[in-house]
């Protein structure tokens, strides 16, 4: 019996340091990547929040990018629009995330290094808000160097033993190993890079086999469902202000106090997405919450932080969308509405450089936002005109 029990508790370790060295070296999450690993992480894309809080501490970047998946797969830190003097660049960005967690995450970076610049991009809908909204704290925290109050974060060991045992020790880590080993060299799989790059290549594969107009078409649904249901309210009860605001002040402050530049970004919506704001009664607020956005940063950090303003009905915005059947046709500056490529992003980081098209984006204050929302008004107004039968499937889909 003691034979037996010795033999198979020896067997078990076998499989366990196995299966711990196996998921360290391919590691399918890009969290350790000890050596030069290739485009080939298709577990990646999904595990922002467990890898690129660690990531980023081992990058110490000088230029920082935060937001949500807007800003993971439009702003590539391996740009040439990039100075020189910008690089180390880490993408911090995380899919599905509003400015809470982006406040949290500088905080977290702040705590180690002081990067010298930031690009914050900022989105329309996570301001949109209950007017009952109340605070609240995102799980990601627990990965943090300081908690919300800015404290160390004693507990953050217990985190780490967690997620090392998850993406060491897990079956989950081992089969997602095999799959890594399985599509290494595949060149259309999902993947993040070292530098917290998403190139979306999965949607390059959707795009070839169905074409742009279902990735526009399955999106455009998605957000008028979203922007019809969502609060048409920008503010807390009794207040000029929400967290969401508060977010980007307390960024804006914490920059200053470090003499860290920050560059706000709002982003190039397609057309398509703007006229879904319009048609779900939300162009209003769209244009409240730019007044207030430059409001804040023209009071809380004027000398260091600058509104970026690539919302409106530019040419590239207007960039056609291929008819139903059509797999031939590429949309060059877009995957759908919401996502812009890195293509799109390059004219975005040459403007915030100082170079690329002076007619593209603009640098938004108190003093010249409501000459500009006018004229974006009449771009939209031309838009229609020149694009009714777009305009018409887009009112269908508010039914």
């Amino acid at each position: 019996m003691a034979t037996y029990l010795r033999i198979w508790f020896f067997s078990l370790l076998i499989l366990l340091i196995g299966g711990m060295t196996l998921n360290y070296w391919v590691d399918p999450y890009g969290l350790y990547r000890p050596y030069s690993d290739g485009d080939w992480k298709p577990h990646a894309a999904t595990q922002g929040e467990l890898v690129k809080p660690y990531q980023v501490l081992k990058h110490l970047p000088r230029t920082l990018i935060l937001g949500n998946s807007r800003s993971e797969v439009g702003f590539d830190p391996e740009d040439a629009a990039w100075p020189e003097s910008a690089q180390p660049i880490y993408n911090l960005a995380l899919p599905g995330t509003g400015t809470r967690v982006a406040r949290r995450l500088f905080e977290h970076v702040l705590a180690a290094h002081s990067p010298q610049t930031i690009v914050l991009g900022v989105d329309f809908m996570d301001f949109l808000v209950s007017p009952d909204v109340s605070k609240w704290e995102p799980e990601i925290i627990h990965r943090l160097l300081v908690t919300p109050d800015r404290q160390i974060n004693n507990d953050r060991w217990f985190q780490m033993m967690l997620d090392g045992t998850v993406t060491l020790a897990s079956l989950d880590a081992v089969m997602h190993s095999i799959d890594t080993v399985r599509l290494h060299g595949k060149p259309e799989v999902a993947h993040v890079t070292a530098a917290g790059f998403n190139p979306m290549r999965d949607y390059s594969r959707i795009a070839h086999n169905e074409g742009y107009f279902n990735l526009f078409r399955q999106r455009d649904i998605e957000n008028m469902r979203v922007y019809q249901k969502r609060p048409k309210n920008l503010f807390s009860r009794g207040t000029h202000t929400s967290p969401a605001f508060e977010d980007v002040t307390a960024i804006l402050d914490l920059a200053r106090a470090h003499g860290i530049q920050v560059k706000v970004v709002i982003y190039p919506y397609h057309a398509h997405l703007l006229e879904i704001l319009r048609i779900s009664n939300c162009w209003g607020l769209f244009e409240d919450w730019k007044r207030e956005l430059a409001h804040i940063v023209a009071t809380h950090n004027p000398d260091q932080a600058t509104l970026w303003d690539f919302g409106g009905y530019h040419h590239f915005a207007r960039e056609t969308v291929p008819p139903a059947g059509d797999k031939q046709t590429v949309v060059h500056n877009y995957w759908e509405a919401g996502h812009f490529k890195k293509e799109l992003g390059h004219q975005i980081l040459a403007r915030l450089s100082g170079e690329g098209e002076p007619t593209f984006g603009i640098a938004l204050t108190p003093a010249n936002v409501n000459v500009h929302l006018l004229a974006i008004r009449q771009n939209g107004m031309k838009y229609r005109l020149e694009q009714s039968a777009e305009i018409i499937q887009l009112e269908k889909l508010a039914q």
